[in-house]
């Protein structure tokens, strides 16, 4: 079978599993948008799967249009750019299989707007009973409730490399354990940094054995900085991480503390829990709804809720060692099947399912 993926930039875990799609029985080539996005500070990593960045020129796109027309299925990851415009019109012109994989939309507020926008831009999707994978159960029904039960929905979320994260735990040696919290992420409202810092504050005050390490880097760094000084000496600020640097990183915290107000996915969550560490993460997160189970490895909470927060900070704060152990095991076997080989098995079964059920 022969398929072409377009997506936007070779990001590492878009690279990641691409690879691995590429090894299992299937053509694929990817065409990418751009060769970067210059708001990410990743380091790409290395494409082994064959591939064409349309900002290169019109002999690119040329490229990539000829490549899609010869494929058995067209998936789309991308949509909101002109070149992504051209070829999507151009494969449901064609009538051939073809199908739309996207994050759950609905960030932009006020959301009637990004409907609007959405029905405007995607309308051949609207015309067309081509499928829609969403990039977990979160995005697959929002799908829904703007396109319509009848087409074919499919669970189909970002996979990663998990078992780099499936390293040894660090011991601080300190004769009173400290619990150490992390965050790994942009350091925008979005993520819900600040509201993080406000709470590590109060349980500062009330408890002395906790630590925060912050990784990242964004516009409200100096903010935060302001906002923690009176917790100074329990706070870290480790600045942006790369890809590879992350395990590492991960190993030397007990919980990891993600209280995104939005993420259509978030593979922050997978990669926490990963490495042993239970996850506070939010009801507005992809892979927070579909992972995390309170009382069991990790906490779930209302997106922009403080005092649930904190609350869910406070009990991580003084489980007993024992207790915490528990959710790490735990945590780490809910995401045993989450692998790059099970997601390049799962692609590969939807985009089977999509050509042998293809209607024009």
């Amino acid at each position: 079978m022969k398929i072409f993926v377009l997506t936007d930039i070779p990001s590492p875990y878009q690279t990641e599993i691409f690879n691995e799609v590429a090894t299992i029985g299937c053509e694929l080539h990817v065409g990418y948008l751009r060769q970067c996005d210059p708001a990410r500070q990743w380091n790409q990593i290395k494409i082994h799967h064959d591939s064409t960045m349309l900002d290169g020129g019109p002999r690119e796109l040329s490229t990539a249009r000829s490549i899609m027309a010869d494929s058995d299925l067209a998936v789309f990851n991308y949509y909101r750019h002109p070149n992504a415009e051209q070829l999507l019109t151009q494969r449901a012109t064609q009538q051939r299989p073809w199908c739309f994989w996207g994050e759950r939309p609905g960030l932009r507020t006020p959301e009637w707007a990004g409907r609007i926008v959405r029905h405007w831009k995607l309308r051949p999707l609207h015309r067309s009973p081509a499928p829609i994978w969403g990039i977990g159960q979160f995005a697959v029904d929002q799908y829904k409730r703007e396109f319509g039960a009848t087409r074919a929905y499919r669970n189909l979320p970002y996979f990663s490399d998990l078992k780099r994260f499936h390293v040894d735990r660090y011991n601080n040696g300190n004769p009173a354990p400290e619990r150490v919290f992390l965050f790994s992420g942009a350091l925008t409202a979005r993520k819900g940094v600040d509201l993080l810092a406000e709470c590590f504050n109060d349980l500062a005050r009330e408890r002395q054995n906790v630590r925060l390490r912050i990784i990242g880097d964004g516009p409200l760094l100096s903010d935060l900085r302001r906002r923690l000084s009176v917790a100074r000496d329990k706070v870290e600020f480790i600045g942006f991480k790369d890809w590879n640097d992350l395990p590492g990183q991960y190993a030397a915290a007990d919980l990891l503390c993600v209280p995104s107000r939005y993420d259509g996915w978030g593979l922050v969550v997978p990669e926490g829990l990963a490495s042993g560490l239970p996850v506070i993460a939010t009801d507005r997160m992809g892979s927070a709804l579909e992972f995390i189970k309170n009382s069991h490895n990790g906490w779930l909470v209302s997106a922009g809720d403080r005092r649930a927060l904190l609350n869910a900070m406070f009990e991580a704060a003084t489980i007993s060692k024992d207790e915490l152990s528990r959710y790490s095991s735990n945590a780490r076997e809910s995401v045993r099947e989450h692998s790059l080989q099970d997601g390049a098995r799962r692609f590969l079964q939807y985009a089977t399912d999509a050509v042998a059920n293809w209607q024009a």
